[in-house]
């Protein structure tokens, strides 16, 4: 007993130390990334470069619930790949520890992680994702007007509107162009002045001392000067188009249940993704670890790529299948329990004879997976 305590301590103390080093990196990266993506609206005018901070900092619960499964999953290959590397895997079955007895041993890393990926994942990250689009959506006029750039082209609804003026003293803007582009049609006006006022959801355009041209692709053309010509426009927010996942972290469905069944589905994928590991983590001795990570990468993303697809093809008809996303999960744990049954022997490592055509090809895969989950 005092001996399988100290394996315990030593086991988990191991997960744990990988496990918040991974987590680290992967927070520190996807950070990196929303700041940048954020950034580049500020740049574009759509959101106020004082609220950036808040709105990633509101978004890290939603960030922490997928990438939680991630680190837990490669602090397991790291550990056990190791241990296989080292065979110090081979003292442990020689003391009569099994695998099994070892998944009993690190219970406290796995019931530490699932808690946590469940109550940030069910509990803090739709929080926090409905509090920082407010924040986004409850910008001032006034910080609207103020990201407005002179001698730039300006989108003022993220679809057809643009603008373009030399000078802008807070309330008036002068040697205005304005252009909407909707289907074959473009319609543009040219004036000295214009006033911008807002009236309830909508911008107010009032253009002064100008030209209206309504259609500049018809070939019957026409055109007309004017003193006074007012325009209104709805004022929204729309979401960045740059590499986001989007398909992860911005999940468009507006049913509530199949939200819901998405947050608490994500913290089941422990479950399969430890059994996972140590089918994947087992590799011969002195051999590379690399492999043993991009097959982790690939596998993770396959997961959540068959869990967006699943929870993408919701029908209300069939929320019975759509509880926790159980088929998938199920699928998932299947094969877990089927491979570890089999001891390793059916390995994605064997089916190619050349370490480097499996990784690039490993790679290839990833690729198109992360294009899949951005689209």
């Amino acid at each position: 007993m005092y001996k399988k305590n100290i394996l315990a301590i030593h086991l988990n103390s191991q997960f744990f130390k990988g496990f918040f080093a991974i987590l680290f990196i992967l927070t520190a990266l996807i950070f990196s990334s929303r700041l940048v993506g954020y950034f580049e609206q500020a740049a574009n005018g759509s959101i106020n470069p004082n609220i950036i901070f808040s709105v990633i900092f509101l978004r890290l619960p939603d960030f922490l619930a997928l990438l939680i499964p991630f680190a837990f999953f490669l602090s397991m290959l790291l550990v056990i790949s190791e241990l296989y590397n080292s065979n110090g895997i081979y003292a442990y079955f020689s003391a009569g520890v099994s695998r099994l007895k070892i998944m009993k041993l690190i219970t406290p890393f796995f019931l530490i992680s699932l808690t946590v990926c469940f109550l940030i994942s069910v509990y803090l990250a739709p929080y926090g994702k409905a509090l920082s689009k407010s924040l986004i959506a409850e910008q001032s006029y006034e910080d609207q007007l103020s990201m407005l750039k002179p001698k730039t082209l300006v989108n003022l609804d993220n679809a057809e509107t643009y603008l373009y003026f030399d000078s802008f003293d807070g309330n008036k803007m002068t040697e205005v162009t304005f252009f909407v582009q909707q289907d074959l049609s473009l319609s543009l006006v040219r004036a000295d002045l214009l006033e911008i006022f807002k009236e309830g959801s909508q911008m107010m355009l009032n253009f002064k001392n100008g030209y209206v041209y309504p259609n500049l692709n018809s070939p019957n053309k026409i055109d007309a000067s004017f003193k006074e010509l007012k325009h209104a426009i709805e004022v929204g927010q729309d979401n960045n188009q740059s590499f986001t996942l989007s398909k992860l972290l911005d999940y468009k469905e507006q049913s509530n249940f199949i939200q819901n069944q998405w947050n608490a589905s994500i913290p089941l994928m422990l479950l399969a993704l430890m059994l996972l590991s140590f089918v994947f983590g087992k590799e011969n001795p002195r051999s590379g670890r690399e492999g043993n990570l991009v097959t982790g990468v690939l596998i993770y993303i396959f997961y959540l790529s068959a869990l967006v697809a699943f929870r993408e093809s919701y029908s209300s008809n069939w929320d019975i299948f759509y509880y926790l996303l159980w088929p998938v999960h199920g699928v998932f744990l299947f094969f877990g329990i089927v491979l570890f049954w089999l001891d390793g022997r059916v390995s994605l490592n064997r089916l190619f004879s050349y370490s480097r055509i499996r990784i690039i090809l490993i790679i290839f895969l990833i690729f198109i997976l992360s294009a899949w989950l951005s689209s």
